[in-house]
């Protein structure tokens, strides 16, 4: 199996058939290895289980992790990489908001990039195209997370936590099994355990549209990020990342 592409789903019922769709047509037009689209439910009250099951009926490589408690993200990941099987492990968002079109070059891109571990989608390097923006004050918000982190973690001013991002099945195992993060802000546990433990993480240009209808809530999660990026702060200084390759990663 060439590539897994998980999608963490809570009630996502009415979006994803139109991601789903969309992915499939770009894999059969231009993708030539075997892959499977897996889709984790994340304790979801209404009927995504069903939808996505629907959807198996039509597309054979189309299947359902079924979480029946709500446990964030973070953790629905967390869970779902040891379930699949492909070489490289593409995380995206059940609203599409970044174009499959960026499925094909990232999987070459790994393909021909051995040192590279991971590649991360950004909004906001050469080459990459909002096409539809966030509101002003989520930009505000997010410039704010830009300057905590070149802070607190060294990291380059540009998008480093995007949703869309492809993963070597053994160092997705290894970063998921330090993860200890939860909710969203996980997106950005994941790369600081990436960067601690010696895993070379590379950004791509992506063209992204922002979703309107997003769950994600302004306030609450930068609330939560700047806690967290505290929190992941302490337990980079005392190494709680940085221990050896845990029994579960093969």
């Amino acid at each position: 199996m060439d590539i897994s592409i998980l999608i963490p789903a809570y009630n996502e019922a009415k979006r994803l058939p139109v991601t789903l769709e969309k992915i499939f047509k770009h894999l059969a037009n231009g993708f030539q290895g075997q892959f499977e689209v897996v889709v984790a439910n994340d304790g979801s009250n209404d009927n995504t289980a069903a939808v996505v099951n629907a959807l198996a009926e039509k597309y054979s490589q189309l299947r359902l992790l079924d979480y029946k408690e709500n446990r964030g993200r973070g953790a629905v990941c967390q869970a779902a990489v040891l379930k699949v099987e492909g070489k490289y492990i593409l995380i995206s968002d059940a609203d599409g908001s970044t174009d499959e079109k960026f499925i094909t070059p990232f999987f070459e891109y790994l393909e021909t990039h051995h040192d590279v571990s991971m590649l991360v989608g950004s909004r906001d390097i050469e080459g990459a195209q909002i096409l539809t923006p966030q509101p002003k004050f989520r930009i505000l918000l997010n410039k704010i997370f830009l300057v905590m982190a070149k802070m607190l973690f060294g990291w380059p001013m540009h998008d480093r936590v995007n949703g869309f991002k492809m993963i070597r099945q053994v160092v997705a195992r290894d970063i998921y099994s330090h993860q200890t993060e939860t909710s969203f802000f996980a997106e950005a546990e994941l790369i600081f355990i990436a960067d601690s433990r010696g895993w070379k993480v590379k950004e791509l240009p992506i063209e992204w549209t922002d979703d309107r209808d997003s769950k994600v809530k302004p306030v609450r999660e930068a609330i939560n990020s700047f806690v967290g990026m505290f929190k992941i702060f302490i337990r980079g200084k005392r190494g709680v990342y940085k221990d050896q390759l845990k029994a579960n990663i093969s």
